[in-house]
């Protein structure tokens, strides 16, 4: 399989001629740009942009139009503000991320969703799981008209009964489809690693033999190691939606909202 390049720096793109690219970065202004000179030899799948501006006062641009963008920000801010920009939002291509660990977020997610802006939440360790039943609950059974909201999304459309549904593709951090890839050409699964140069392939050029690379290999299994001795992730009644991201957790509070988010895609879909 193909993978999709994640990278924060132009000076890889002749390196990766052909390939399908991520572009990270923290500034608005390069949007354009990094669009121009990814398609020279390359295929944008989207950019990311890691914002410390609320979503509210973004200055949005025309010139965005047909670009796949991604925003992590930290918050909504003034709906006021945000209505005003709604009509240029609805012709750009974007979807936007908020952080778990504010709680205002959680609304925040509601209020997009419900104007129309293809949103999520971040899950990790810092969510508050109560709100988070509250939000799939709005994004599963919602009657009110609303843009899709992820992960819930995400899991809905791909959910077959007993089947894996891994929603870390959601979020740039599923290695059977995204690696990272730092400013020397190393490569790692996830950001956390990139970060804490953890690297699993020295170059590049290494992609080529991915398959046969044993490391790889057991990462992308690695979810077969919670039945090796019994866990309580392994025990989890919805663990195949979860897949053990939250095994360090010392308590399982994740536990109730999994199970209730299983429950909920079991019955809207037995519904259909």
């Amino acid at each position: 399989m193909e993978h999709i390049l994640i990278i924060s720096n132009n000076n890889l793109l002749p390196r990766l001629k052909g390939k399908s690219i991520v572009m990270e970065t923290d500034n608005f202004e390069n949007i354009t740009q990094i669009k121009n000179d990814i398609l020279i030899n390359n295929n944008l799948f989207c950019i990311i942009i890691h914002s410390t501006q609320d979503i509210a006062s973004i200055e949005f641009k025309e010139e965005w139009e047909n670009i796949p963008i991604v925003v992590y920000a930290s918050e909504l801010g003034k709906v006021r503000d945000l209505i005003n920009k709604l009509p240029l939002i609805e012709k750009l291509n974007i979807k936007f991320f908020l952080r778990p660990e504010i709680e205002q977020n959680y609304s925040a997610i509601q209020i997009l969703s419900s104007l129309g802006i293809y949103s999520g939440i971040v899950i990790n360790e810092n969510a508050d799981w109560e709100k988070l039943k509250d939000l799939m609950y709005y994004s599963l059974f919602g009657r009110i008209m609303h843009a899709p909201i992820e992960p819930f999304q995400y899991v809905y459309d791909l959910y077959v009964d007993n089947a894996m549904v891994d929603y870390s593709t959601v979020f740039f951090d599923n290695p059977n489809k995204f690696l990272h890839v730092d400013e020397n050409g190393k490569m790692a699964f996830s950001k956390q690693d990139l970060q804490a140069q953890n690297f699993f392939l020295n170059d590049i050029n290494e992609l080529t033999d991915l398959e046969k690379n044993v490391v790889y290999k057991q990462k992308t299994k690695a979810w077969q190691s919670f039945f090796y001795e019994p866990t309580q992730c392994a025990s989890c009644a919805a663990w195949r939606i979860c897949l053990g991201k939250f095994a360090s957790l010392k308590e399982k509070s994740c536990q109730s909202f999994i199970e209730e988010w299983l429950d909920a895609l079991r019955l809207i879909k037995t519904k259909k």
